[in-house]
């Protein structure tokens, strides 16, 4: 089974994806970091697509969370 990772950021633009990659997603949600307003959060989670049939994903939570520090504007990575 191929594992899907979404990720998104607190922004206004709504810069969203899903990847079969984790390193991606992470590398996805960096990027866009670098470029967001100060204070803007991004999160990776695990999702599958749903067994109903219907094109959604079913949230399987959390895999990684970030920030972009408001003081500094460096990505900050949760440990």
């Amino acid at each position: 089974m191929v594992e899907l990772y979404a990720w998104d950021l607190s922004s206004p633009d709504g810069l969203c994806g899903v990847t079969d990659s984790r390193a991606a997603a992470i590398g996805h949600v960096t990027e866009a970091l670098r470029t967001a307003e100060n204070g803007t959060r991004g999160v990776v989670r695990r999702v599958e697509l749903s067994p109903s049939g219907r094109p959604v994903y079913v949230d399987l939570g959390a895999v990684a969370r970030a920030w972009r520090e408001e003081k500094t504007g460096a990505v900050i990575w949760e440990p």
